[in-house]
């Protein structure tokens, strides 16, 4: 990763970002400017062609991988020089300013997000084994002589890995992966293509081989190259991927949280507001995993009233701030959001009026949120709509509503003493995770998220060893 002078009312300087290949460093004819939320040009991203990343699989899938100890040991260092080293030109904290200028995040959780990634990369042999059932081994060599045992192995020798760019911790499947010992080609977010670059560059510096992990960013029309030529697929996006994608064996999609949190009438009071308000506001509001819908066993327009003040009380005199509570986004990204929410929210009450939610930033573009609507009808299309940023949508529920305005959710949060409701929780299928009042951005790098990612990568086989 190079730098270039631009002029003074650019960015200090132009990033170069070429695509790391099976054979080193490449830079392409076809690039793609990366700009900071403001609309300032930040980097010059190299895009691969379908030629290189076919033959950048190619020479993945006839490359060996590293034994398990030593991929371990070295994801252990690659952790370290994440943080530590100068990597293509940039430290640690320099990174973590390129990230939110393109991000959006503030300036304190671009940092936290990015030093979780060093966690993952670190743990991310733990993590991976998280999903290996009892009863399986992770190596056939560790069967004992005359005995039987299932035996956890790979589905494939190759990966691609298509990511968003909401946040930087977005590397943890893929990396997963790479601990099982898959070779795995990332296409970045071409948003946020700077973490990816990092972690690979980490990965080389930490003694990884090239044809362990390469980075090839791709214009949109690539992808379906990219994913064809993987023995399987991470994707992350919107519903339109995961129409595209969704049905796919080989493919684990990952789309829209659409995640809830129900609050029954003996939990209703005014103590459960600020874990709510850390659902809706954490990771900007603009992760799967954040509360978009409310329902409420009772007054749900007093409820969200409530809301609506906690909210606006975290976001008093941020706003303006490095440590802005909402995303900070393009003008005309919130130009276009605020334009939806007063064409598309029309049966919905504005608890917070539409002109607080849209903030100027003195650094460029706008601060958004936090937003709450009462909606009359739990099953209303907009507790179907996710947002990308604090924006949460209240409504009654009664037991005779049922689970039927919960489903399609990843993560629901329960605030109830009711444990038949519970109970149906965790049968319905289309649920992902059921939190007892725990927020539904609670995680932890062992829990699986839209299952274990281990699952879709690993199977087991039955192996016996005679005497």
């Amino acid at each position: 990763m190079g730098r270039q002078p631009v002029g003074d009312d650019q960015a200090p300087e132009l990033l170069t970002l070429p695509l790391l290949t099976h054979r080193g460093t490449r830079g392409t004819r076809a690039t793609e400017t990366v700009r900071a939320v403001d609309g300032r040009p930040l980097a010059s991203l190299s895009l691969g062609p379908d030629l290189l990343v076919s033959q950048s699989l190619l020479a993945l899938k006839r490359a060996a991988p590293l034994p398990a100890d030593e991929r371990a040991e070295r994801l252990e260092e690659a952790s370290r020089r994440f943080v530590e080293d100068v990597l293509g030109g940039l430290s640690f904290e320099e990174h973590c300013r390129y990230v939110r200028q393109v991000s959006g995040h503030n300036a304190p959780l671009t940092e936290e997000l990015s030093r979780a990634v060093a966690v993952a990369i670190a743990r991310a042999p733990e993590r991976a084994d998280a999903a290996r059932p009892n009863g399986s081994l992770r190596s056939w060599e560790e069967v004992a002589e005359g005995a039987a045992s299932g035996v956890w192995t790979r589905r494939g020798e190759t990966l691609a890995a298509v990511l968003s760019g909401n946040a930087p911790t977005i590397q943890n499947g893929w990396l997963q992966a790479l601990a099982l010992g898959y070779r795995v080609a990332v296409r970045p977010s071409r948003r946020e293509p700077f973490t990816a670059y990092r972690v690979v560059q980490a990965l080389r510096a930490a003694g990884f081989p090239d044809t362990s992990a390469v980075y090839l960013p791709t214009a949109h029309e690539g992808v379906p190259n990219l994913l064809r030529r993987a023995d399987l697929g991470l994707a992350w996006g919107g519903d339109d991927l995961a129409a595209r994608y969704g049905s796919a064996p080989g493919i684990k999609v990952g789309g829209p949280g659409r995640s809830k949190t129900l609050v029954t009438r003996e939990r209703l009071s005014s103590a459960v507001l600020g874990s709510l308000a850390d659902s809706v506001t954490a990771l900007s509001g603009s992760a799967c995993v954040n509360t978009t819908s409310v329902l409420v066993e009772g007054d749900h327009e007093d409820f969200a009233r409530e809301l609506a003040g906690v909210l606006r009380a975290r976001a008093a005199g941020r706003q303006t701030t490095a440590a802005h509570l909402g995303p900070r986004v393009s003008r005309e990204t919130a130009t276009a959001l605020i334009g939806y929410l007063e064409s598309g929210a029309v049966h919905a009450h504005a608890v917070i009026p539409l002109d607080e939610v849209a903030t100027a930033h003195p650094e460029g573009g706008v601060v958004l949120g936090p937003a709450v609507f009462a909606v009359a009808d739990p099953e209303d299309r907009l507790h179907a709509t996710e947002l990308p940023f604090p924006c949460v949508w209240v409504s009654p529920w009664t037991k005779a509503d049922g689970l039927s305005p919960l489903r399609g959710s990843l993560v629901v949060n329960a605030l109830t003493q009711d444990a038949d409701l519970v109970g149906a929780l965790l049968r319905e299928p289309s649920i992902g995770n059921v939190h007892l009042d725990a927020p539904t951005v609670y995680s932890r790098g062992t829990l699986p998220h839209e299952d274990y990612i281990g699952d879709f990568l690993m199977r087991n086989k039955a192996v016996a060893v005679a005497l």
